[in-house]
């Protein structure tokens, strides 16, 4: 699984609350579990699912799909299953943290577009979804079917993602030398949507501004920590997820991200501690016999 990959559920509750167990999971573990720690007891991971209301049937089912997708590893010592997030998987984590806790806007444009080309077998509509979603993650937007674009330089990038994905059938090129003609930069607006993406980004803000408030004076407690900062990373990773990372020029002044962007670093920072301290409070739940 890539940041930009989504648990994407089939129709019905049940798949929709599979895929936020999944979706929690991960980035309880990216957050909190730091690399080079001990596997975590099963026991433990159960404790501080069920401070989201996942029951333990379901969490434990949880562990086992992350397992089965090569998210997780297990290991067993006696009656105790642990686990922990594979080399891969924690790679993949580190790099969306990169973006998802970046702390400045990419607004000192170099004016460099990458472009990348791509032909994918018509029959494999998997790999097309994923690379898609990579792409998006990148902040790559399709500029036709298989065309795709990024105001940033993504070259080393996108050519890492190309060939985890085994994509042998692309051009990558990386220039500052870019021109739009009328419809080509309409097409391209169109695409990045920015009237959607401004409604984001304030609903954002609105959602978490009791929360900012409340973790700036110090007023939320370790257990409402864990959830509330989870909540709030999960919510910022989607956000991030649908955003090019547009250079100035090419947003409205009144473009609410720098907002959104500095109260999240500032509420997910003032809850940090908070949050590590229930966390490790619950992964020292002993496993059930």
């Amino acid at each position: 699984m890539n940041e930009g990959d989504s648990i994407a559920p089939a129709d019905g509750s049940a798949a929709v609350g599979r895929a936020r167990a999944q979706r929690l999971l991960v980035t309880l573990l990216g957050d909190y579990g730091h690399p080079g720690r001990s596997p975590l007891p099963s026991g433990g991971l159960v404790a501080v699912l069920a401070e989201f209301g996942i029951a333990p049937a379901n969490a434990r089912a949880t562990l086992s799909r992350l397992t089965q997708r090569g998210m997780l590893e297990r290991t067993k010592e006696g009656r105790r299953t642990s686990y922990r997030l594979t080399e891969s998987a924690s790679h993949i984590l580190r790099r969306g943290a990169r973006r998802i806790f970046a702390t400045t806007d990419e607004n000192a444009w170099d004016g460099c577009w990458t472009l990348i080309a791509f032909t994918l077998p018509l029959d494999d509509a998997n790999q097309r979804r994923l690379l898609r979603a990579r792409l998006r993650w990148l902040t790559f937007w399709p500029l036709y079917d298989a065309t795709w674009v990024s105001p940033h330089d993504r070259y080393d990038e996108v050519r890492e993602q190309l060939s985890e994905l085994g994509v042998n059938d692309a051009v990558v090129l990386r220039s500052t030398d870019f021109d739009l003609l009328p419809s080509g930069r309409a097409r391209l607006e169109a695409a990045w949507r920015i009237d959607e993406l401004a409604a984001g980004y304030r609903a954002f803000l609105e959602q978490y501004h009791d929360l900012a408030e409340r973790a700036a004076a110090g007023e939320v407690a370790p257990a409402q920590a864990l959830v509330r900062r989870t909540e709030m990373v999960n919510d910022w990773r989607a956000l991030v997820g649908d955003d090019p990372d547009l250079p100035a020029m090419f947003l409205p002044a009144t473009f609410p991200r720098a907002r959104a962007r500095a109260m999240f670093l500032r509420t997910s920072a003032a809850l940090a501690r908070s949050a590590q301290t229930r966390f490790e409070e619950l992964v020292q739940t002993p496993d059930r016999p």
